[in-house]
């Protein structure tokens, strides 16, 4: 199992009523951008809430999928399977492979006393020696792609969308299913960079859901490490605790540093007195 594609996430658009399939990275931080324009003078930021854990799962295997038996918005834990692929012939490959190792294991087990009886010369125990591995290998091999055969849950969480339905066989690493965690969210968000001045690791903050109403208590946990030079903005990103069940991630909403009386103090360009 691998995380496959994180370049595509399922976010809502900005207004309730509307929502895209999938929404690019550059088209988010295009809408981060939007509003960063605006904070510099408004004292508040435009953000996007996500989950701290996404994924979109593949398989290294092209076989029959038999179940996934979660659909859109069903709960999963930790370890559940998510997809299952019908992995007969695998198993059948397997047990042929572990007989022919069995087998090459009694020929390097003769070979071994025929040489120290010298009826036979070490090239030919060597040789079987290696055959030996060779079949060891195979079995090994074969029993790493049966991991695939399951696709289990990396976190526990939520789904986004199933991308494969029993009885399809989808190619080796097509992706399968979308996922993201429960718990506590992630709020991202691009701010002017003069916002460093005063802005640290643990500010805390508000924000306003837009399609909910929501007012969340939020916290500053990560600021990125470079500034875009052109824009002079920088990424924030913050951590949500305790949020209803009703925000999900993908939603959007407004963020406020300060009370409007000493909202002056965080506009650029203006010192607090």
């Amino acid at each position: 199992m691998r995380a496959h594609g994180m370049n595509s996430r399922s976010l809502g658009a900005g207004q309730c009523g509307q929502r895209t399939r999938t929404l690019w990275p550059g088209l988010v931080l295009a809408v981060l951008l939007s509003g960063a324009a605006q904070a510099s003078d408004m004292g508040e930021a435009r953000g996007i809430l996500r989950a701290e854990h996404e994924a979109i799962l593949s398989s290294r295997l092209s076989a029959r999928v038999l179940e996934v038996p979660f659909k859109e918005g069903d709960h999963f834990d930790v370890d559940e399977v998510l997809v299952g692929f019908d992995c007969a012939g695998l198993d059948a490959e397997l047990r042929a492979t572990e007989a022919k190792a069995a087998a090459e294991s009694r020929n390097a087990a003769m070979q071994n006393e025929l040489l120290q009886m010298g009826a036979t010369g070490q090239a030919d125990a060597d040789i079987a020696r290696f055959k030996l591995r060779e079949q060891r290998a195979r079995v090994a091999a074969i029993q790493e792609q049966r991991k695939d055969c399951q696709i289990k849950a990396p976190f526990a969480g939520r789904v986004v969308e199933p991308m494969v339905r029993p009885n399809e066989t989808p190619e080796a690493n097509a992706p399968l299913i979308q996922v993201v965690s429960d718990g506590a969210l992630e709020l991202h968000m691009v701010v002017p960079s003069c916002w460093l001045s005063w802005m640290t690791r643990g500010s805390a903050f508000g924000f306003e859901v837009d399609e909910t109403g929501d007012r969340l208590d939020a916290e500053v946990s990560r600021i990125s490490a470079a500034v875009d030079p052109v824009s002079q903005t920088v990424k924030v990103i913050s951590r949500v605790d305790n949020a209803p069940a009703r925000v999900l991630p993908g939603m959007s909403g407004t963020a406020t540093w300060l009370s409007s009386g000493d909202g002056e103090g965080r506009r650029c360009g203006v010192t607090s007195s």
